[in-house]
């Protein structure tokens, strides 16, 4: 049984006993919380720990995405949104030469750039608009079985900077939480992981004067020998630049640090070209994870995991919203009883092995530094063993 002070004004839930509880806000809780009020599921709360204000990488999305937001509902609010258009990308992969994968002939036409905050702001107040209630500042601090072998989970919340909690009870707990799988963590889950990354970016602004490199609504990428860089020109007219590479290439290197990184572009001809004339933004370098891993226990006696919180993608696949949304879809499904928990959980990891495989043949398409370590254990395909899990990317240069 979960033991509760009194709760404090910045996480206060409306009410004691809810029917779904969703930790996270992110693109999965909240596209399960769109699925559940579509299905006529209420007495949704949504446990999201930030306020929808921080920084986020921005993310290019193919164009299947677009079939995702008219299943749920919220296509037309989020054209109106004016992500800037993806067309597709162009690629620096496998040889100097230029490839392209576009969208041109896409029945669904084009995918889109994100602005992930503002994006991320979308989802949570379309959400909020069809009943969910969506609760800021508040985190997981515990969770429990009801005691005596009642239905459900409490579930104690708390907020940034406070020892304060608030107890409620959830008759189905769904983990939205991203990487940090916080509620899936606290009954026992573990990751299996597969070749995690680090993700280094900054962001460019064009000179007062105009000028820059012209926008062609592409993704770019581009392979080094020691990972490889993305480019995406976001909506609000800035450019980002990110580099990929694992952990110990990124700490030999001190590629946190503005010089260092900024040499490394340099050696990136292509990449760099797509900054030339341009201004970088205030900030410096900014880091964050890029895991690839999938949970051993996806789901339990009234819980599931989903999104990122379950299974984590290597960017290059682009596929990491895509997911979020599907896996927010059909979370909804099994609760309003169309398939199981089960069912769902099987889904995710028949889909981490297919990802798994697309991701070994994108690295298998670059040949060029086959000694270089980065390279090396990505050619090796050091994967996770399959049993030990229950339950748009590049266009090589021809």
């Amino acid at each position: 049984m979960l033991v509760t002070a009194p709760h404090s004004a910045s996480a206060a839930p409306a009410r004691q006993r809810y029917r779904v509880a969703i930790i996270g806000g992110g693109p999965a809780g909240c596209a399960c919380a769109l699925a559940l009020a579509q299905l006529g599921v209420h007495e949704v709360i949504v446990i999201e720990a930030g306020d929808y204000t921080q920084f986020r990488i921005g993310e290019s999305i193919p164009p299947e995405a677009n079939r995702l937001f008219q299943a749920l509902g919220i296509a037309r609010d989020f054209f109106a949104e004016a992500h800037a258009p993806c067309h597709g990308s162009c690629s620096y992969w496998g040889s100097e030469k230029r490839g392209y994968n576009d969208a041109l002939m896409n029945p669904l036409g084009h995918g889109w750039h994100l602005e992930r905050t503002r994006f991320n702001q979308f989802l949570a107040r379309q959400a909020r608009l069809r009943g969910a209630e969506v609760l800021m500042h508040a985190s997981l601090a515990a969770s429990a079985p009801v005691p005596g072998g009642g239905h459900g989970l409490e579930l104690a919340l708390g907020a940034p900077g406070s020892l304060r909690q608030a107890s409620i009870h959830a008759d189905l707990v769904v983990d939205a939480s991203g990487t940090r799988a916080v509620f899936a963590r606290q009954r026992g889950s573990r990751k299996v992981d597969s070749l995690p990354l680090v993700c280094l970016a900054m962001r460019f602004a064009p000179p007062a004067g105009g000028g820059g490199h012209a926008d062609t609504g592409l993704t770019h990428l581009e392979a080094v020998e020691h990972g490889w860089w993305y480019g995406a020109h976001l909506p609000d007219a800035t450019l980002l630049l990110a580099f990929y590479g694992d952990a110990a290439t990124v700490k030999a290197q001190r590629l946190q640090q503005v010089g260092h990184w900024l040499a490394w572009l340099a050696a990136a001809p292509n990449t760099a070209a797509l900054a030339r004339g341009m201004v970088p933004l205030a900030g410096g370098v900014q880091s964050f994870p890029a895991p690839s891993y999938c949970l051993d226990q996806l789901h339990g006696e009234g819980w599931l995991a989903i999104g990122d919180a379950a299974s984590a993608y290597d960017p290059v696949t682009s596929q990491g919203i895509v997911k979020a949304l599907a896996n927010g879809m059909a979370a909804a499904g099994a609760v309003a009883g169309q398939s199981t928990l089960g069912d769902v959980a099987h889904t995710v990891t028949q889909r981490y092995g297919q990802y798994l495989a697309q991701r070994r043949q994108y690295y298998s398409w670059e040949q060029r530094w086959p000694d270089a370590p980065f390279w090396r254990q990505l050619h090796a395909g050091a994967e996770a063993p399959a049993a030990q899990v229950r339950a748009s990317g590049p266009v090589p240069a021809r």
